[in-house]
């Protein structure tokens, strides 16, 4: 870091300590202005750095999200990809600092792994920073008051989750079995297991896939209920369809497996997910090709608009 940029950043800090948020906010918006226009992008990314940091130290979070957002905005424009771990990694490091709450978790969200996809070819952005607003957003489910609004906060996290690293695998899985065992007096354990088996299963991440169902039972024989055959069918039919997706020229194992398990696919509301899964692993055109309920389309259909 140069000195003219370090005595920038004792000049911002000094402000912050006098309280002065939005005249330090301003000053800084105001000279990374000029070194963008200069295309001078790194002396320009270390102040957005620094002066988001101090301000998010200082809870003045909204200042602080404001230069992360230009954050992302210089290195789309500087040609800065999420392959480059160092800029990836303070961006990360920005964010976390940020409550689990914060209302902008959304707008960064989208902005940075919007930034991932675009220059990295990524489908479904950087996984990383999945796994970093999947964690955040399942933090922040028990802060809402309404069950709806629980939900949707939900939903959207565990999008991040499935789309996330290897971490975010038992965190999303730890989150499905606590929702579990709070309805568990009136509610099939495979019903909760089954979001994750054919999330991943949409991804064709078998690797996940078949490690979600470890997880939960592990829990789940911990918990020594004594639970009936009958309350685990539906969890028996989730390793029996992992099994199958696992095997290449299975078509006919999965039909026999489909149809055994029907009147209880239908119960469950599992019918067309499952009709969907044998399309894609084995081209079987079963009932709607196109309705195949698949939570992880309906919700990407906007969450990265």
């Amino acid at each position: 870091m140069s000195d003219k940029i370090s005595k920038t950043i004792q000049r911002f800090q000094q402000r912050v300590d006098n309280k002065e948020f939005y005249e330090a906010h301003q000053t800084i918006r105001t000279i990374v202005n000029r070194y963008v226009r200069a295309t001078q992008y790194t002396p320009a990314l270390q102040l957005l750095a620094e002066g988001s940091a101090i301000l998010a130290n200082n809870k003045e979070y909204a200042s602080a999200t404001d230069l992360i957002l230009y954050m992302i905005n210089v290195l789309e424009e500087a040609g800065i990809t999420s392959s480059d771990k160092d800029y990836k990694m303070k961006l990360i490091e920005l964010i976390s600092l940020l409550p689990d709450t914060d209302p902008a978790l959304g707008d960064l969200a989208k902005a940075s792994i919007s930034w991932s996809k675009k220059l990295d070819a990524l489908t479904f952005g950087d996984a990383s920073l999945h796994h970093l607003f999947g964690c955040k957003l399942i933090n922040a489910v028990a802060s809402q008051t309404l069950e709806e609004n629980k939900y949707k906060m939900f939903t959207v996290a565990e999008l991040h989750l499935i789309l996330g690293t290897f971490e975010s695998l038992p965190i999303y899985v730890d989150y499905l079995f606590q929702w579990y065992q709070e309805n568990k007096d009136k509610a099939d354990p495979g019903k909760f297991l089954a979001r994750a088996v054919y999330n991943y299963a949409y991804l064709k991440n078998n690797k996940f896939m078949n490690t979600s169902i470890e997880l939960f039972l592990k829990k789940l024989s911990a918990l020594n209920d004594n639970s009936s055959a009958e309350s685990l069918s539906l969890v028996v039919f989730l390793q029996l369809l992992a099994t199958t997706l696992g095997k290449a020229d299975a078509g006919d194992k999965f039909m026999k497996l489909f149809n055994h398990y029907k009147s209880q696919l239908e119960e469950n509301e599992l019918v067309a997910p499952t009709e969907y899964l044998g399309n894609l692993y084995f081209q079987l055109r079963l009932g709607n090709p196109n309705a195949g309920n698949n939570m992880l389309a309906n919700l990407m259909g906007g969450l990265f608009k």
